[in-house]
């Protein structure tokens, strides 16, 4: 039996905190299984911090940021705030990353290079498990790591992404598109990625974040869907 679709709302943190909370109240009141929180400090409130107020003011929406990224926040500052979030949320809370346009840009910086997401996201996987990590010949370890399952996912819209996705994440967010052809050739990267670390391509959850728009009318809400100028988000 198929998996049940669960649909998740892209939350942009750009209202006061309190019409934040209001906002996703009534996400989890209108039947919507979960909520991501855009990162993105120069236009947004803390991602981090509104997550864990929203934990507290919500019993079942899953939460996530959507997305971070490896350099506005250190791997072990990223690893103990998702740990701390989950305790607010046990079983509601998930971690995804990608390579961070949005807060890239706005400070001068380039987007992360795979291989910075590649040690970002095995550091946070070890320290979220209670693994002690090598932080330039100083070992660290989460000390409040409770090692319950938090899913650290990657956000991935390339071919060598997708592919890295598969192989070291346990999720992926994609940004492609949802026709049948770009489907079959992205699953197909993922799973190339995920037999490198002998798995299957079942074995990974995977988010297809898709615009939509509402409207009165068809043209009008293909017009309110289409791409933005700036996007690039993942």
């Amino acid at each position: 039996m198929a998996a049940p679709v669960r649909i998740a709302l892209r939350i942009p943190g750009t209202a006061p905190m309190p019409q934040l909370m209001t906002l996703i109240q009534d996400v989890e009141a209108a039947g919507f299984d979960g909520a991501g929180i855009l990162d993105s400090q120069l236009l947004c409130r803390d991602t981090f911090a509104t997550m864990a107020l929203a934990a507290t003011r919500t019993s079942r929406l899953t939460l996530f940021p959507a997305v971070t990224n490896p350099f506005t926040r250190h791997a072990s500052v990223l690893a103990s705030a998702i740990q701390t979030v989950e305790e607010l949320a046990p079983g509601r809370t998930k971690f995804v990353i990608g390579t961070g346009y949005t807060s890239a840009s706005p400070i001068g910086r380039k987007p992360a290079t795979l291989a910075q997401m590649r040690a970002c996201i095995a550091t946070v996987k070890a320290l979220l498990a209670g693994d002690a990590v090598d932080f330039q010949g100083t070992p660290g370890r989460l000390g409040y790591a409770a090692g319950r399952d938090i899913p650290v996912l990657m956000a991935a819209s390339g071919p060598k992404a997708i592919e890295l996705a598969g192989e070291i994440a346990d999720g992926v967010l994609l940004l492609v598109g949802y026709t049948p052809g770009i489907v079959d050739a992205v699953l197909a990267r993922l799973e190339q990625g995920a037999r490198r670390s002998g798995r299957r391509l079942e074995d990974l959850q995977i988010i297809w974040a898709v615009r939509t728009g509402t409207a009165s009318t068809t043209a009008e809400a293909q017009r309110l869907a289409r791409p933005q100028q700036c996007t690039g988000v993942f």
